[in-house]
This record gives C-alpha cells, structure tokens and sequence, in this order.
C-alpha cells in the first residue's frame, strides 16, 4: 500500500512539475532564438520564420542556427520557384525572374548542402563557399524584383511581395553564415 501510495506521489508531482519544466525550456529558446536575430536585418521575420524549428536546434551552435536559416530560405525559394514555373511560364514579365530564382535555388541547396556536411579541416573553403552562394542568392531575388518593377499588375505584385520576403529571409540566412565564419566554429 505504501509503495502504490508514493508511487501516486511521485507521478503527481511529475505531471504537476512538468508543464513548468517545459514553460522554462520553451522561454529559453525563445530568449535565445530573439538574441540570436538581433543580429539579422529583418529581426521580426527572422523570430517568425525560425520559431517553429528553434526547439530543436541546439541553443549555441552558430552551424545549426545558420544551417537552419538556409533551410527556411530555401524552403521560401523553393515554393516561389516552384508556383513561377506553374503559374507563369512562357510570360515574358516573369521569364527573367524565373531563372534568377531557380539559380538562386541552386545556390541556396548548395549551402545548405555543405552546412549539413560539415568539415573541420575544409572550414574555411566551406564557409567562402557558403558565403558566396547565399550572397548569389540575395542577388538572384533582388534582380528578379528589380526586372519586375517595369510590370504592373496584381499578379506581378504577389510575385514582388513573396520575392521580397524570400530576400529578406536570405538576408537573414546571410547574416548567420557570416556569423559563423567570423566564430570559426563547426559546432
């Protein structure tokens, strides 16, 4: 009897503690993940964009905050690509555009590529690599909204607007490589 007894007790006390438990660790990514986007030129959308995947990201690893900032560009670059293809092929406002943002889609996948095979001994070919495809990709997005600017439209403005964010974003992912090759560490 005493053993079912402390055994309630403690599972009690264990279901009790736990929602606090997880408040704190959820308080703590977030302080961390807002700490980290400081340093980023869009700090709203970086906290917004990497919120969802900052629980399992180690708090103190420069390569896995910027490998997942790469991979949230890339995602963003991906669907934009990807609807260009569908919705606005052979379209002469969206032709240009289209092939900056499959380039810059390369580029990204290629980042994200090297932040997932991470070598010691290559760290800095890697991060120059790495640094010169997320910049390629800023640029990509940035030319197809600048080729878009002579079109009018409500089409061509959803495209502009998402285009936009997908820079942003890349931005944001630039300012973490750059981060992590000043840091010098493949954690």
């Amino acid at each position: 009897m005493a053993t079912i007894i402390s055994f309630l007790l403690i599972s009690s006390l264990l279901i009790v503690s736990f929602p606090s438990f997880h408040a704190r660790n959820t308080s703590d990514y977030h302080f961390y993940l807002k700490r980290a986007c400081n340093d980023t030129p869009h700090r709203n959308l970086c906290t917004r964009s990497l919120a969802p995947f900052s629980h399992n990201t180690p708090m103190g690893s420069p390569r896995e905050w910027a490998h997942l900032a790469v991979s949230v560009a890339l995602s963003e670059y991906r669907r934009i690509s990807n609807c260009l293809v569908k919705k606005h092929q052979g379209s002469p406002a969206f032709t240009d555009c289209t092939e900056c943002m499959r380039d810059a889609t390369v580029q990204l996948q290629s980042s994200e590529h090297e932040l997932k095979n991470f070598d010691r001994t290559k760290f800095e070919l890697q991060m120059n690599d790495i640094e010169t495809w997320v910049s390629a990709a800023l640029t990509d997005a940035n030319t197809c909204i600048d080729g878009l600017m002579y079109y009018k439209g409500d089409q061509v403005g959803g495209v502009k607007h998402r285009v936009l964010k997908a820079a942003h974003l890349c931005s944001n992912a630039l300012a973490f490589v750059n981060e992590l090759a000043s840091s010098k560490s493949t954690n």
